[in-house]
């Protein structure tokens, strides 16, 4: 009996375990793509019109490829499930490829996304990825926001999330402020103010 209970526990933990390491792997081997920040407007007042914001521990972002067109709306609903294909542009940013309500072929690079349909043109979806927001720490988030909320609102500033994707696996690998890292950043703005 106890050693049945031993063969038990282990494939309990065996199986988690071993799924995480076959996700990790796979997400290791994926591709890394750079989502560019949208920009503040002057005058957003709510999250909807920003390109990012603190908000408690997060940082909540939205992205400047997040709409997708479509030319037949019957199949498409209101904060539906969709399959999202990369690629990227000139520059090394991530770019819409193909947005599809049935899974794409393995080996694609995609991520699954809510899709949103515009009020005022219905043909238009807004997207919203499974890694639109960033975990920081306390100690940060009262250092950096004013100086986090100027970079957003600076055009000149390239911000944007690095993230490597493999079939709907993702691994944020990083969040770069102005072509600083995060961290590099938060050291340079704790510099600056204290």
């Amino acid at each position: 009996m106890l050693g049945l209970f031993v063969l038990v526990a282990i494939t309990q933990l065996f199986l988690p375990f071993n799924m995480i390491r076959t996700q990790s792997a796979d997400v290791q081997t994926g591709t890394e793509f750079k989502f560019k920040l949208r920009h503040n407007k002057p005058g957003a007042f709510n999250r909807g019109n920003t390109g990012a914001s603190l908000e408690g521990k997060y940082i909540w972002m939205q992205f400047e490829e997040n709409k997708y067109r479509v030319t037949d709306t019957k199949e498409w609903k209101f904060n539906q499930v969709v399959h999202v294909t990369f690629t990227t542009d000139s520059l090394g940013f991530a770019r819409i490829q193909s947005v599809s309500i049935s899974r794409p072929a393995a080996g694609m690079n995609y991520v699954k996304a809510r899709a949103f349909r515009n009020d005022r043109d219905t043909c238009l979806f807004f997207l919203q990825y499974p890694f639109n927001n960033y975990y920081i720490e306390d100690k940060d988030t009262r250092d950096i926001d004013d100086a986090f909320t100027k970079k957003m609102n600076d055009t000149l500033a390239t911000n944007y999330l690095q993230v490597k994707i493999k079939e709907n696996h993702f691994f944020v690998s990083d969040l770069v402020i102005d072509s600083l890292s995060f961290r590099e950043f938060v050291k340079k703005v704790r510099k600056e103010k204290y």
